[in-house]
């Protein structure tokens, strides 16, 4: 009990930090960049839609070059079929 009386009675002489910020003249407010805030947010959701187009379009073209892949594979196929059956 003796400890918290002396621990009181220093920390009743010893002056805070916030009594002298709050002493002092009020600051004026700073102006938010709203834009640039609303840039930084705009711009990582435009990048990730532009990559999901990208794969998207990328997944067809794949598509689309691995039929004609096999188109020209069954028109070799039956090229050489024609050749080998005329020999």
């Amino acid at each position: 009990m003796a400890l918290f009386v002396i621990l009181l009675r220093i920390l009743k002489l010893t002056p805070f930090e916030f009594e002298v910020v709050m002493s002092q003249q009020p600051v004026e407010k700073k102006s938010v960049p709203w834009l640039l805030m609303g840039l930084g947010l705009l711009i990582p959701f435009f990048i990730i839609g532009i990559l999901f187009l990208a794969a998207k379009s990328d997944a067809k073209t794949k598509k689309q070059y691995e039929q004609q892949r096999l188109e020209m594979e069954k028109r070799i196929a039956e090229k050489e079929a024609a050749s080998s059956e005329k020999k």
